[in-house]
């Protein structure tokens, strides 16, 4: 099993970028096939959030139609949501004193990390290279 982040949902919805095509297709390939897959409730809010966001787009989507971007993918039971478990703190410190040195705006990829870990997910899609610094996931990018 694979999770996606969201970057790739943002390249795929939106064809102002220029990984868009590439994005389009591994979502339509990978995502709506019959391969099992996963991503955390908080890919879909960083989605809405920047989708949303007049300064980052010049026609922002309002909050609903942000949500139904994602109906195709989280309808259907190849989509598989991770949630923390008890086990959660104990993950996020292993996490940490793999790499100490992450702060700022890279805590968001360090909490989808952790969840990652603690469900054993190994490989994440993504145009992110800030995941290259965790040892125990294998980073790959659809959008080259």
């Amino acid at each position: 099993m694979f999770a996606v982040d969201t970057n790739i949902f943002i390249y795929a919805h939106f064809d102002r970028y220029e990984q868009h095509d590439a994005a389009r297709l591994f979502c339509q390939k990978k995502l709506l096939s019959a391969q099992d897959w996963c991503l955390g409730w908080q890919i879909v809010y960083e989605y809405i959030r920047i989708v949303t966001h007049p300064k980052i787009h010049k026609r922002p989507l309002n909050l609903s139609q942000a949500l139904a971007d994602f109906e195709p993918y989280l309808a259907r039971s190849t989509c598989h949501l991770l949630v923390p478990t008890p086990q959660h703190q104990r993950v996020l410190e292993s996490v940490i004193a793999e790499v100490p040195s992450l702060r700022g705006n890279v805590v968001h990829d360090l909490h989808y990390a952790a969840l990652l870990k603690e469900h054993g997910i190994k490989t994440l899609y993504t145009a992110d290279s800030d995941f290259r610094k965790l040892g125990f996931l294998a980073v790959i990018d659809p959008t080259h």
